[in-house]
């Protein structure tokens, strides 16, 4: 047992989150473009992601993960910094069909299950959101939206099975949802993630204390426009080799990934990036809110390492 002050605690390097919404409000995009994504497609929702300029690694998932596919997962996230679950409900139903949950045990005789199954569903699902939070990679839960007309309003919800919606929150450190609103005073509309105080109409939460209640992002810079209202640099969460969950043996070690740039001694973004951003913004023609974003970032005064991560995410987005 080692007693610690919470001033010398450092939060780990990794965030674990909840963007949920109506369909084609743009989740999956959003998380397409958190730092080097690998998604666990479990509705096919990423078929369309190539013809749109994304460019990011995906499994699509037709069932449950068998436990030799989880050690292949365990072995492949070493090359990645980002896990995303698309969407939760999905997965949830397929862990529900999965032969793991069938007996007298875990069913009644209509199929539906019995509590010990319900609790074995949210056992698993729990073990395996956990697994992906503690491998040190950001977490990023995709979910529908499910919306409930009460005396108060229209409330939004997490959509999930029952049982597994009091329990998810705890799992993560902010929960946002995603919409589309219109500017005051003008035609165009934004993609906004929503993130007001914990309770209301809406499921939220920010365990980190730094997400404003609205954020404004591009279509292709999502991540790094909830990072840069966060206060925060960008960065990709410390490496580790993790282990797949239950009595299996530790997964091989990954190779190596090439280190980024190394940043020169002023640190700040310099006028090569600059110019490259500018070059970049001229490509998003289909998104201005992105290309105006992206031609203001080129003339600020950010870090090289944000500049940096800002550069390689806009050209994943546009495949170049």
């Amino acid at each position: 047992m080692i007693l610690e002050n919470t001033q010398n605690i450092k939060p780990e390097g990794n965030l674990v989150m909840i963007v949920y919404g109506k369909g084609g409000v743009g989740k999956t995009t959003f998380a397409a473009s958190a730092p080097r994504p690998l998604i666990l497609d479990f509705e096919n929702g990423t078929k369309y992601l190539g013809e749109r300029g994304i460019n990011v690694n995906v499994v699509r998932l037709k069932e449950w993960f068998s436990q030799q596919d989880i050690q292949k997962l365990a072995q492949m996230l070493g090359n990645y910094d980002t896990v995303v679950i698309d969407p939760l409900g999905e997965a949830m139903d397929k862990l529900i069909d999965s032969p793991y949950i069938k007996g007298k045990q875990y069913r009644q005789a209509d199929g539906s299950l019995t509590m010990s199954g319900w609790g074995e569903v949210k056992r698993q699902m729990r073990t395996f959101i956990k697994w992906l939070r503690d491998s040190g990679k950001h977490v990023v839960i995709v979910s529908h939206v499910n919306e409930v007309k009460t005396e108060q309003g229209l409330e939004k919800r997490i959509q999930v099975a029952t049982g597994l919606s009091d329990e998810i929150p705890n799992m993560v450190d902010v929960i946002s949802y995603l919409g589309v609103q219109k500017k005051a005073d003008s035609e165009e509309y934004v993609r906004s993630l929503y993130t007001p105080a914990q309770g209301g109409l809406f499921d939220s939460k920010d365990r980190t204390g730094r997400v404003p209640a609205i954020v404004d992002i591009g279509e292709f810079t999502g991540w790094a426009d909830l990072m840069t209202a966060m206060g925060a640099t960008t960065v990709a969460p410390p490496q580790h080799t993790p282990v797949a969950p239950q009595p299996v043996a530790q997964a091989p070690a990954t190779p190596a990934v090439a280190p980024p740039p190394q940043a020169p001694p002023s640190l700040m973004i310099t006028k090569e990036q600059s110019v490259e951003m500018t070059g970049l913004a001229g490509m998003m023609v289909a998104d201005p809110a992105s290309q105006s974003w992206l031609l203001r970032k080129a003339n600020s005064q950010i870090t090289y390492q944000e500049a940096q991560t800002i550069i390689n995410r806009a050209r994943a987005s546009l495949g170049v």
